[in-house]
């Protein structure tokens, strides 16, 4: 049996270092909730190689005592509190007195710091928890901390750290959340040398939220301000149009600390039902303030997670806030809308027009004129060669059947990249184009041939803009186009996919897509994916990308939203590796171009995506890339039985 003794300092050092400073950003965390705790208005971040090698935090706070510096390294050395009491009170950043000794055991650490009533500052440096040097130095008022080599005295912590650019993206995601608690302190963060982000500190939340996550967030944002038995609600939530298919853009603060709490998140989203589209998860930056001792904020070493006096109340009251915030956003829609609608138009004497530098007064007049010039014929045959015929919906049936003698003129189903594209392969440079090209609209209209034909005798319909009805000799089949479109075009990018080759389409006008920092990161950090993807991407400044060729020929909104799903799946794959990962970024690909429900659908369309389902169920593919079934069948005995034709 092994003997009880106590360890040695610098273990037990390093053992706490583990809970505190487990990665550079959690460092970062620790300095600047120092910094803010020191009263400053100002705040500069720098890392290098992912912090690991270098971070400096610089803030114009109080600053340490030139007789407290040293001090303030010691393990459990804190001016917070002082008494047990203070434990269930805390309104400050930091509290346990942990930070710095954790910090300072496992890297080489930096000082320099002066208070407004000393003349000189301080500079202190310390090894691995060892004072190495200490002298006055001339300096401003607040405090300038270095943080080197981390983790160099404790080799096995370092191979536990992600890529350099991961690192730095921890960073930004956690600057950035400390920044949206504090509208009122500038920060700036540079990650090596370049300017990632900076705040004006001019108090506004809206100005913070448009510099980590652009101006289509800043135009998109619903107030929360509410009051109830001494709790505040404040903040903002997104418009349904920022929802993400996760969760990375919801941030929670309780009095002013960034805290992770699944239920509040839950609640925000249950005020959005009815609002937001399933699997969709709402933007929110919501602030908690209520009285300090309704929260216990020490239950976790990193102070990320927090326990509520009355759960339920709190709950409620967010529940309500959230809701009052939608209700409002919704109200000053309807009312703009009545606004426009009782916009009294011109009235027609009003007008005055002008013809061939003649000047009529009477509309009539001029409608006359203009209609003596216009050959009515050219016109006619203008608009049915270029305005494509609209199908009014009727709204008394759900259901279209095909008339017999009717042709209607309407496209196949098409894919987005043809033969040409295709003939642009990975790893075959006498094969590359040097430019790229156009695809005619020939190319573009031209059907894809499966092999399979589908009779028109056969094809019944379309119902609820959804599921496809055809039959076959004793079977009734319901098909659903969405997932069976999707299918399709899964199994053709994968297939050029894996083959290596390019399914790339210029775009006309390049598309500008605003990211937060860490995942602006990311995406520089994996161009290669997103170019196996058949993306061009570039930098573009300061949060955006420019987007100059994608897989899918789409509008701006649907290309930026693949390249914002591609980059949270490319930051969960860092986080939690699974081995189809090329699968998974194909499947989303293929899910945002497929045919959509809701989508009529003509005859040719419908026999054309028929043959696409007989293609798939000849290879024993049944279901779409997500698990849901392609087709229901029932067979002609299976609908006797249900109207009791057959026993």
């Amino acid at each position: 049996m092994h003997q009880i003794q106590v360890l040695d300092q610098a273990v037990a050092d390093k053992i706490a270092a583990g809970e505190v400073a487990e990665r550079p950003s959690a460092v970062v965390k620790e300095l600047v909730e120092n910094a803010i705790d020191a009263g400053a208005d100002r705040i500069q971040v720098e890392i290098r190689k992912g912090g690991v090698e270098y971070i400096r935090v610089a803030d114009n706070g109080c600053g340490i005592p030139a007789g407290q510096v040293e001090t303030a390294f010691l393990r459990h050395a804190t001016s917070k509190l002082s008494q047990i009491d203070d434990l269930y009170r805390i309104s400050t950043m930091g509290f346990r007195g942990e930070a710095l000794a954790s910090i300072c055991a496992v890297a080489e650490v930096e000082v320099i710091t002066k208070t407004p009533e000393e003349e000189e500052g301080v500079y202190l440096r310390l090894k691995h928890g060892i004072s190495e040097e200490k002298s006055e130095i001339a300096c401003g008022t607040g405090t300038s901390m270095m943080v080197e080599n981390l983790f160099a005295n404790v080799p096995a912590r370092m191979k536990f750290l992600k890529k350099d650019s991961t690192e730095a993206g921890y960073v930004a995601d956690v600057l950035g959340r400390i920044a949206l608690s504090r509208p009122k302190i500038a920060f700036s963060y540079t990650c090596d040398g370049k300017e990632i982000f900076t705040t004006t500190g001019d108090g506004k939340l809206a100005s913070v939220i448009l510099k980590i996550y652009g101006l289509d967030h800043a135009k998109a944002l619903l107030p929360v301000d509410y009051t109830e038995s001494g709790i505040h609600i404040s903040g903002v939530v997104g418009k349904p149009e920022l929802a993400r298919g996760n969760r990375t853009r919801q941030t929670l603060f309780v009095n002013g600390r960034y805290v992770k709490n699944h239920v509040i998140a839950k609640v925000v989203e249950e005020a959005f039902r009815n609002n937001m589209m399933v699997g969709k998860f709402p933007f929110f930056v919501i602030s908690v303030d209520l009285p300090a001792e309704l929260v216990d904020v020490n239950v976790h070493p990193a102070k990320t997670e927090v326990k509520f006096a009355n759960e339920k109340q709190l709950y409620d009251i967010a529940y309500h806030a959230v809701r009052n915030a939608i209700g409002a956003g919704e109200k000053g829609k309807r009312e703009e809308v009545l606004a426009v609608q009782k916009t009294e138009m011109p009235k027609p004497e009003n007008f005055v027009r002008y013809t061939d530098g003649e000047k009529i007064q009477n509309p009539h007049e001029f409608r006359d004129a203009a209609h003596a010039s216009v050959n009515r014929t050219v016109v006619r045959q203008f608009m049915e060669n270029t305005i494509p015929k609209r199908i009014e919906k009727e709204p008394e049936r759900t259901m279209r059947f095909r008339e017999e003698s009717s042709v209607i003129p309407a496209l196949p189903v098409q894919e987005d990249f043809t033969t040409q594209s295709e003939e642009r392969v990975f790893g075959h440079p006498e094969r590359e184009l040097s430019v790229p090209e156009q695809q005619s609209m020939e190319d573009v209209l031209k059907p894809e041939t499966t092999g399979y034909n589908v009779p028109e005798k056969n094809i019944i319909g379309q119902v609820f803009d959804t599921y496809l009805i055809y039959q076959t000799e004793d079977t009734m089949c319901l098909i659903d186009q969405h997932a069976a479109h999707e299918r399709f075009r899964f199994e053709k990018l994968k297939k050029a996919y894996f083959a290596q080759e390019r399914f790339s389409q210029m775009l006309l006008t390049p598309v500008i897509v605003t990211l937060e920092p860490s995942e602006k990161l990311v995406v520089m950090e994996n161009l290669k994916y997103f170019s196996d993807f058949g993306f061009e991407i570039e930098d573009f400044g300061t949060n955006d990308v420019i987007v100059h060729a994608s897989p899918i020929a789409a509008d701006d909104k649907a290309i930026s939203e693949l390249v914002l799903e591609l980059t949270d799946a490319l930051q969960e794959q860092i986080k939690h590796p699974i081995a189809n990962f090329e699968e998974k970024a194909l499947d989303m690909i293929s899910c945002k171009y497929a045919i959509k429900a809701n989508h009529h659908l003509s005859l040719p369309e419908m026999q054309d995506l028929l043959s696409k389902v007989q293609s798939l169920e000849a290879q024993g593919i049944t279901t779409c890339p997500h698990g849901r079934p392609i087709s229901v069948r029932f067979t002609q005995t299976e609908i006797e039985k249900m109207f009791k034709r057959k026993l």
